[in-house]
């Protein structure tokens, strides 16, 4: 009975071991020609696209902004001046 014990011990320490990771990547199965694995790549290039293409919106909206802002703070600058120098 108590070999059995251990024969049991033994595998639960083993299993335990030997656990496979919870995020398993391989390349090879990833390119794999499978219909599924070639959906899931063409969606991942259109997200990637997609998400290109609204930085890039971002950061021309975002300089947009930054001129306007730099372009009304010099116009009123030179109508402070013209203000101050009519007094």
């Amino acid at each position: 009975m108590n070999g059995s014990n251990g024969e049991e011990e033994d595998d639960v320490n083993n299993s335990s071991k030997q656990k496979r990771p919870i995020f398993s990547f391989n390349w090879s199965t990833l390119l794999d020609p499978d219909p599924e694995n070639i959906l899931a790549l063409g969606l991942t290039g259109l997200l990637t696209w997609a998400s290109v293409q609204v930085l890039w919106q971002l950061l021309f909206i975002s300089l947009a902004i930054i001129l306007a802002a730099l372009k009304y703070s010099f116009i009123a600058a030179l109508l402070l001046f013209i203000l101050i120098t009519l007094l």
